[in-house]
């Protein structure tokens, strides 16, 4: 029986099956009027889908406040929905108004930006069974050369100390628990913590050194302060500000290797997991859709003995490519929400160890 975490992680529309459940995958209704707002499932449902608010606490009717048409992975509002909606005046505010952030790719127009529990509140979140066969790829789990201490560890149930380094995304910004609403989901590495402790019954613990705004470069500062830790397991998570400043890539990689190495030096058995990023709103002037790929193909090239990549880019790039940035995003623009933060921590568990 899986536990609480792992099953919430593992509850992802995302599953690599057919013949899956999807539970509670956001969803951002956009149009001129309630009753032309539409939203897009990630799969064909086999019967109606359940929607629910984002918190969980109200339950949405067919008929009353959306229509469904089977073999359609489409859902618009009714005249009388009670489910939020956004126009698309509201996605490009005035300048300086409220919510409102500059600028749009091209345009020089505002965009709608909410950190906290702005686009939670705006979200609803969809339930269903699917028998379609639309999948994602599935996550390999990294070879024991990689993560063989590790696992030893967490098999013999040792404590195991989690130090976490990364950017806004990485201090769990905008998960449903640090806005502070229900249903109160942390972030991915709290997500992943308590997925291993539960799992394998260990002691673990984490210290989480992440600090919004920051990149890699200043990732590399930061090294002292990781070797104080001892960690046994050391996630490195930039990329996001990095592709924003358009760092090149053999740069960010050179910037990522000299976080790692002094740690592998002084901490010979500390495991280290590389985490590509996820991808910012396209529309968004300091958005780098050609970089993030290409930084995971560095990280990709950096693993070897107690190094492993946990690549996040390249699931976030299917998922969005059926969805809108805005069904995923806890900001607006470059943060994940509850699901996206579990996008991250299936990502890592899934390389580490199985969960179906």
């Amino acid at each position: 029986m899986k536990s609480a975490a792992i099953a919430l992680i593992a509850s992802l529309a995302a599953s690599a099956f057919a013949d899956s459940l999807t539970e509670n995958e956001p969803l951002f209704f956009v149009g001129e009027t309630r009753q032309t707002a539409t939203a897009r499932l990630l799969r064909i449902p086999s019967a109606t889908p359940q929607i629910t608010s984002s918190s969980r606490e109200t339950k949405y009717e067919p008929g009353r406040d959306f229509a469904w048409q089977p073999g359609s992975r489409h859902l618009t509002l009714t005249p009388e929905s009670r489910i939020p909606f956004t126009t698309p005046a509201a996605l490009h505010p005035q300048p300086n108004s409220p919510n409102a952030y500059a600028a749009q790719r091209d345009t020089g127009a505002w965009m709608l930006y909410g950190p906290g529990h702005l686009m939670h509140d705006l979200q609803s979140a969809a339930t269903y069974q699917s028998d379609d066969d639309w999948k994602v790829p599935p996550i390999q789990l990294a070879p024991d050369m990689q993560l063989g201490p590790l696992r030893q560890k967490l098999n013999a149930k040792q404590p195991v100390k989690v130090v976490m380094l990364g950017d806004s995304i990485s201090t769990e910004a905008d998960a449903s628990a640090i806005a502070h609403v229900p249903p109160n989901q942390p972030g991915y590495p709290t997500l992943l913590v308590r997925a291993l402790e539960e799992k394998f019954g260990a002691k673990i613990t984490l210290t989480n050194l992440s600090k919004g705004g920051m990149d890699s470069k200043w990732g590399t500062t930061r090294v002292p302060d990781v070797i104080a830790e001892k960690p046994d397991l050391l996630l490195l998570a930039f990329g996001m500000n990095d592709a924003s400043g358009h760092r090149k890539p053999d740069e960010f990689a050179a910037f990522t290797r000299q976080m790692f190495e002094p740690v592998r030096a002084a901490l010979l058995d500390c495991t280290i997991i590389l985490i590509s990023s996820m991808t910012a709103n396209p529309e968004w002037n300091h958005s780098a859709p050609e970089i993030y790929p290409l930084y995971a193909q560095e990280l990709a090239k950096l693993v070897g003995p107690g190094i492993a990549f946990a690549d996040v880019t390249t699931r976030w790039e299917h998922i969005s490519a059926r969805k809108k940035h805005m069904d995923l995003s806890g900001n607006g623009l470059n943060h994940p929400n509850d699901y996206g933060h579990r996008i991250y921590a299936d990502v890592i568990l899934r390389m580490i160890t199985a969960i179906d």
